[in-house]
């Protein structure tokens, strides 16, 4: 209850500025996948908003009584905390620069307005752009000792819009998520053995590189889970050698901006950083609403 309303409260500050929202997995899933919301436990709320208004977000959601709480490692995400204690965790993009090829305007173009839902204007992700970041989000976060969870719900989101393992196939390919695909849907066919795994993993182009990246991405994710080498695992199952190098880079850095902002603690905006993608007045407009919430 908790989780649905921090999410209407979202959709109705940022609407006040026509600012669409697209609830993400967890606050979603409970209300299309489980016949009782509490079975899908969150710990926050997810958003996704258009990338040029993230700041612009961020800002009139400070104004209005939620609070600076961290910025996310890989700066894609700012967690806010709600007035009504949970975590609302604000996403420009669902996956890091060089991950992949999924921008937010084309999950937005592919999306629909659903009114209905929870009684507020919301952008429902396409299915196969949902199922394509619960692929992706298994690689990213390293999944490998507690994989039964996430393959459940992969599951019960392909057989509650019936999706067809051709064309899934077709758009986990045009998203960059050949090989990560390939790597989630093998380990559904051992762990789960739901005709849908070995479907989809059939209609997936052969990849001879690929095959062997996934091999090897397995080992290394058994052989570093839960440690600092497991991110490694991640990165070759990107869409390519060279993209793998550069997402890679990009991790690293990332990594360095985060340790900075932790050690800011929330000077000139560390706890939340609008980065890049916003205008400066966007950006002053946040910096002045932080300021603000931090002197009320």
């Amino acid at each position: 209850m908790v989780a649905r309303e921090v999410l209407r409260d979202a959709v109705s500050i940022l609407g006040e500025r026509r600012i669409p929202v697209m609830p993400l997995k967890g606050v979603l899933f409970q209300q299309i996948l489980y016949a009782d919301p509490a079975e899908r436990k969150l710990s926050d709320v997810d958003v996704l908003v258009p990338e040029p208004r993230f700041a612009e977000a961020i800002g009139l959601l400070l104004a209005r009584g939620f609070r600076p709480w961290s910025a996310g490692p890989s700066w894609i995400e700012a967690a806010l905390l709600s007035p009504r204690g949970l975590p609302l965790d604000l996403h420009r993009r669902i996956f890091c620069a060089w991950r992949y090829r999924v921008s937010t305007d084309d999950l937005f173009r592919r999306a629909w307005l659903d009114t209905e839902l929870v009684g507020a204007p919301l952008w429902i992700m396409h299915p196969e752009d949902t199922l394509a970041h619960l692929i992706g989000k298994f690689v990213s976060d390293h999944v490998y000792a507690d994989a039964a969870p996430r393959l459940r719900e992969i599951a019960m989101l392909a057989a509650h819009y019936g999706l067809e393992p051709a064309p899934v196939a077709r758009h986990l390919v045009a998203c960059g998520l050949g090989r990560a695909a390939r790597h989630v849907l093998a380990r559904g066919v051992s762990e789960r053995g739901e005709p849908f795994f070995g479907a989809t993993l059939r209609q997936l182009p052969d990849d001879p590189v690929g095959t062997l990246l996934v091999g090897v991405a397995q080992r290394l994710a058994q052989r570093f889970d839960r440690t600092a080498l497991a991110p490694l695992s991640a990165h070759l199952l990107n869409t390519s050698l060279p993209r793998a190098a550069v997402s890679l880079g990009m991790a690293a850095l990332y990594a360095a901006g985060h340790a900075h902002l932790a050690r800011a603690k929330g000077v000139r905006g560390g706890h939340w950083a609008p980065f890049f993608s916003a205008s400066s007045s966007a950006r002053d407009a946040a910096s002045r609403a932080a300021a603000a919430a931090e002197n009320a």
